[in-house]
């Protein structure tokens, strides 16, 4: 067994942690002490607005019941599944995305959505990463649903392809300019900024 990995959701120590624990009663014994040698008692590594982002974003679904509030629009709920997901590349590398979710509303829509967090408004790139990943997703569609069941303990059969969302720092206060190039790519655009300890959002259209 590789074991089971401990990662901090503290804003000044965004994902920082530590990967394959293998002893599981020592880390429920000494779980306070390991989390304060993994987790507080370390650098903090490169500087990246996006890991603070993507923990407040964690913590926020685990303090909901996995529920992303602030990207719950048009009448359907979002879900947080996982996150740090890599999958393996034929070419021997990898890909990965920031967030796996759910996308589901009572008319019986139920579709995967990947999401991928950013610091800077750089366009083609993102949209390179985040469209290799859903097609991933699609590709895989039953083993994903097989993952979302276990993870969500309850069976999940998606109705269509995967959504793409980018959230990425808000410009402006009305539209972003980069939404209608967007929405031609298939990835809806959620804009962020800092509202006192923690974020807001802006939703844009779906494409």
């Amino acid at each position: 067994s590789r074991g089971v990995a401990m990662v901090g959701l503290l804003p000044e120590r965004p994902q920082r942690g530590k990967s394959g624990l293998r002893d599981l009663q020592r880390v429920v014994r000494d779980f306070d002490a390991l989390f304060q040698s993994h987790c507080v008692d370390v650098a903090h590594g490169r500087p990246t607005p996006e890991k603070s982002l993507q923990s407040w974003m964690t913590a926020e679904a685990y303090r909901h019941a996995r529920r992303m509030s602030p990207l719950s629009v048009d009448g359907r709920e979002m879900l947080f599944v996982a996150d740090e997901l890599a999958l393996p590349q034929a070419n021997g590398g990898r890909i990965v995305c920031d967030f796996l979710a759910l996308r589901r509303g009572s008319d019986g829509y139920c579709r995967p959505v990947v999401i991928e967090l950013k610091s800077a408004r750089q366009l083609s790139r993102l949209v390179e990463q985040v469209r290799d990943y859903a097609a991933c997703v699609e590709r895989l569609s039953d083993e994903f649903a097989a993952l979302y069941s276990a993870v969500l303990g309850e069976e999940i059969v998606f109705d269509g392809p995967p959504e793409c969302w980018v959230v990425w720092p808000q410009h402006g206060a009305t539209v972003d300019p980069r939404e209608d190039a967007l929405c031609q790519h298939g990835v809806r655009v959620v804009g962020y900024h800092t509202e006192g300890d923690g974020y807001g959002f802006r939703v844009g259209r779906a494409p």
